[in-house]
C-alpha cells in the first residue's frame, strides 16, 4: 500500500452530528475499504427477541438503534422536529403491535424494507395531521395492510435510494461506535483524521505524536475491525 500523501489537498471533512451522520466521503472512504465479511453469530437474533414485548433489554437496545436513523430520514423528508419525533413514537407503536407476528424471510426482502413501509406511513400521517397534504402528496397507499415483506420489496419509489443511504450511514455510525469502545483513544483518533477526516499521514502524524507507520497500521487494524462489526449488524438487523 503506497504511503504517499497530498498534505496542501488534505480535506477536513469532520464526522458530522448523529442526525446528519458521517459525510458521504467519509463514509466511501470506509466503506470501500471493506470486503463482505461472512460471521458466524452465536446469540439470539435481534430481530426473533423482539417478538417478545416484554424483553425490555432488546427493545431498549432495537430503539436505540434506530432511532437515530427514524429521525434523520423524517427531517430529510422535510418534517419539522415535532413532526420528526411523532414520526418515531408512532412508528415503534406499530412495531410493537407488528412484531410479535413477525416472520423475517431473506427470501421475501430485507428488514430495512419492512420499516421502511412502516416509517413512511407514519411520516404520511404526520403531514395529514399538519394539513401539508399538497406538500407531501400521496406517497403510499392508506394503511398497512399485510405488512408482507414482499410486499416491501415491491415498493420501488424515490424514497428507497435515500432510505438505503441513511441505513447505510446509520450501520456504520454503529459499528464506529461499538470499535471506538474496543481500542484506545489514540488508536480511534488516528484513525478518525487520517480515514474519515481524511487529514495528511503527516499531519495527524505531528498532532498526535506517534509515527507514520502507526497510523497506517491503525488504520488496518480498525478496518478489519469495522468489517467483523458490520457483518454482525447485517445479521443482527435482517440483513
Amino acid at each position: 500500500m503506497s504511503h504517499s500523501e497530498n498534505g496542501s489537498n488534505a480535506n477536513i471533512s469532520a464526522v458530522r452530528s448523529r442526525e446528519d451522520g458521517l459525510s458521504t466521503q467519509a463514509r466511501r472512504e470506509v466503506m470501500k475499504t471493506m470486503t463482505t465479511v461472512h460471521h458466524q453469530v452465536t446469540h439470539e437474533s435481534l430481530l426473533l427477541r423482539l417478538k417478545d414485548v416484554h424483553d425490555g433489554r432488546a427493545w431498549d437496545r432495537f430503539y436505540n438503534t434506530y432511532k437515530g436513523l427514524i429521525l434523520s430520514y423524517a427531517r430529510r423528508k422535510g418534517c419539522t422536529e415535532q413532526m420528526a419525533q411523532d414520526v418515531l413514537q408512532e412508528t415503534f407503536i406499530t412495531l410493537t403491535k407488528k412484531m410479535p407476528s413477525f416472520e423475517y424471510d431473506r427470501l421475501k426482502g430485507k428488514f430495512r424494507g419492512f420499516l421502511l413501509v412502516i416509517v413512511k406511513s407514519r411520516i404520511v400521517d404526520a403531514y395529514r395531521r399538519e394539513n401539508k397534504h399538497t406538500k407531501l402528496g400521496r406517497i403510499i397507499p392508506d394503511g398497512l395492510p399485510g405488512m408482507d415483506l414482499s410486499e416491501c420489496a415491491t415498493s420501488t419509489n424515490d424514497w428507497e435510494a435515500e432510505w438505503d443511504r441513511e441505513w447505510e450511514n446509520n450501520l456504520l455510525l454503529e459499528a464506529l461506535k461499538k470499535v471506538k469502545e474496543r481500542v484506545k483513544p489514540h488508536i480511534y483518533n488516528s484513525f478518525r483524521m487520517y480515514v474519515l477526516e481524511k487529514r495528511s499521514a503527516d499531519e495527524v502524524s505531528r498532532s498526535l505524536n506517534i509515527p507514520k507507520d502507526n497510523i497506517y497500521e491503525h488504520r488496518r487494524r480498525l478496518t478489519e475491525l469495522l468489517q467483523k462489526e458490520v457483518a454482525l449488524l447485517r445479521n443482527e438487523w435482517g440483513e
